[in-house]
Order: C-alpha cells, then structure tokens, then sequence
C-alpha cells in the first residue's frame, strides 16, 4: 500500500468536508435584520432566525487578523434547518440517485447526512457555522494567506481521529498561545489549532498563529469599513465583505453601448449576504465608494432602468430589475432582491430538471446511460 502523508491541504480538505458536504444538502438559512446605518435593507418579514452578521456564533472582528481582506461566513445549521431548501434538494437528490445503482446515490437528505456518518465517522451536522478569510493584494486575493475557523459540535478527539483516519501516522502537537497545534509529521505546512471547545482554526503556520493572538487579544483583529461592512450585512445563510482591489472594478468592465456605470471605479469595500424571511429570499450586496455613494447610487438606478427597457429584455426579467431596490446611506450604497419562496423553489426543481435532462443526453450520446 502506497504511504499516505499528512498536508496543509489534505487537513484543509477533510476538516471543511462535513461543511461541503452540508453545503451541497442544503443551500439556505434563516433570517432578515433591522436596518443598519449604512442602509441595508431588512427583509419584508419577520426573519426566521439568526446567522454570521452581527449575531452569529464567530465574530470576524475578534477571530480574523487585520492582514486578511475578505471575510465570508456560512451558517451550516441555518442550512440544515431551512425545509423549502430541503424540498428542492430532496429533489435534486431523488433525480440524480436514477443514474446510481445498488444504493450508490443518497435519495435525500437524511439518507445523504447518514451516507456521509457512516463514511467519515462523523456526524456532518456538527458543523455550525465556518468563516473562510484570505489576504487581498492588488491582483486579487492570495491563498498563502488563508484560513478557515470551524464552530462545531465536535470534540477535539472526534475531530483528530477523523483527520487522522486517512493517514499512516498521528498528527504532531505543538503549543503556541496556550493552545495545541496539530500539524503533519515533519512538515512545516500549517495545520489545525483548537481554540476553544468545539472550534477550530485552519491553515498555514503564520495564520494559525495570528488567529490565536487575535483570540488571546495580544493581536489586531479586521477593522474600520471592512469589518462594519460585515457587521452590517443582514443576517442570513452567507455572508461576506472584502477590499477591491484597485482598478479591480473600472467603468470600461461595465459598459456597454447603451449603458455605462462611471462611479464604479470608485468602490472600495463590498459586501453582501443571502438571506430568508417568512415569506422570501434575499440577496443584497452594499458598496462603500467613499463621497461617490451617491453617483453610484445614480448610475446602478440608470443602468438598472436602461437594462430593463431593453427590446430583448423579456416581461418577466423587466419585472424582476424593476424588483430591485437601491439605497444609499452615507458612503454606502446597497442593492436588494427578493423572491416569493414558492417562486424560487419553482425555479430551482425547473433547473434541476433541465440539469438532469442535459445529464441523460449526454450519458446517452456517449454510451454510458440505458434508458
């Protein structure tokens, strides 16, 4: 048998696999806030429940060291819990399971979350909540800075052995910060550190040791726009907030021959979530362009009415850019969308089936599906 070793990427891959495989079984959260300063908007009804904004389990601004520039957090139990979500997944499950055979596909959720126990031997909905945070330079973000922070139901112990199940040899501890780092034998590649009961931090050497100074309050933790950006999303199954890059965004990349957008260039954080109310789902992205809120407030208003009047914009996509709300509050300005559950549930089981019907055509056209 071939030796396995231990990697900073293998440990990333298996420590954030129950949250893609919860991602993948479940796509939604709960929620919708009040009104923050910077304009964003609430939800049309009462929120369901909380997530990463201001009231989630881990706070970017006492965890993420200040050298990262994008932050974006998921709530995997605001997933979980979410049952129209489910509804379109069982479908989507139920559909792709026709192409397996002796039980190789899950038929739902339930049987997909026990599938994956089974196989990992551990419980995939122990995974609460994860925030994902990286370095931005001015060509985009850059992942030798990067890392992932864990809040779980799992036990120091549960977790290792998991890790550890897929390897020839233990992990090696270490101590930095009164907290033990778990890192593959020999290697200098980073690693695992529990930070407390339940979570834990991933990622290279440097960043594991400034997430602990961070948590210890020996260290400088996201700030300013940035993390208020962040703190002000409204609460929801994702969110995030990061620094653009200058020239990332210039008038040029969002123009057209009928439409121009000349303030964009002058955004310099963003941020957005997903979010649930009683009654819809939401998406919102906020902008801060510093003086310039307002001509960008002007021009997206332009540009949204030009792109609906268009010849070949259809009644119902006009219908829904005509949907959509902006705002502007101070520096900041903030784009909002909502849909009925029910529409957006509709047209989600419409992709999944024009998604498995494409699936069928080409099995059949390459000769791997009977029909």
């Amino acid at each position: 048998m071939a030796s396995r070793e231990f990697t900073r990427r293998s440990l990333m891959q298996k420590g954030a696999a129950g949250a893609g495989f919860i991602a993948l079984g479940s796509l939604a959260g709960c929620s919708g806030g009040d009104s923050g300063e910077d304009g964003t908007p609430t939800g049309t009804e009462t929120p369901t429940g909380d997530g990463p904004g201001t009231s989630g389990g881990l706070n970017p601004g006492s965890i993420v060291p200040a050298q990262a520039g994008a932050v974006v957090s998921v709530d995997m139990q605001a997933m979980l819990d979410d049952d129209d979500l489910r509804d379109v997944v069982n479908t989507a499950l139920g559909e792709l399971a026709k192409f397996g055979e002796g039980g190789e596909f899950p038929q739902d959720v339930e049987s997909a979350i026990e599938m994956a126990r089974e196989e990992a031997d551990l419980d995939p909905t122990g995974f609460n909540e994860g925030l994902l945070f990286m370095e931005v330079e001015s060509s985009g973000t850059d992942e030798e800075y990067a890392g992932v922070v864990m809040e779980t139901d799992w036990s120091e112990d549960e977790l290792i052995g998991f890790l550890e199940s897929d390897g020839d040899s233990e992990l090696e501890q270490s101590e930095y910060g009164g907290k033990t780092i778990y890192s593959a034998p020999d290697s200098d590649d980073g690693g695992m550190a529990v930070l407390s009961d339940g979570r834990y931090v991933i990622g290279p050497t440097e960043v594991i040791e400034d997430v602990i100074d961070v948590s210890n309050g020996d260290g400088d933790a996201i700030a300013g726009e940035l993390a208020t950006l962040y703190s002000d999303t409204t609460d929801g199954h994702m969110a995030f907030a990061t620094v653009v890059p200058d020239d990332a965004l210039t008038e040029e990349d969002f123009s057209t021959d009928e439409i121009t957008i000349e303030s964009v260039g002058q955004i310099e954080y963003m941020s957005g979530s997903v979010y649930k109310t009683d009654s819809a789902y939401g998406v919102e992205t906020s902008m801060w362009a510093g003086d310039a809120a307002s001509d960008l407030a002007d021009d997206i208003e332009f540009a949204l009415d030009a792109a609906a009047r268009m010849e070949d914009t259809s009644d119902e996509l006009a219908t829904r850019i005509e949907d959509v709300e902006v705002e502007t509050s101070g520096q900041t300005t903030t784009m909002s969308y909502e849909e009925d559950i029910e529409e957006v549930k509709s047209y989600a089981e419409e992709y999944v089936g024009e998604l498995i019907g494409m699936l069928m055509l080409f099995g059949m056209s390459s000769g791997t599906t009977t029909v």
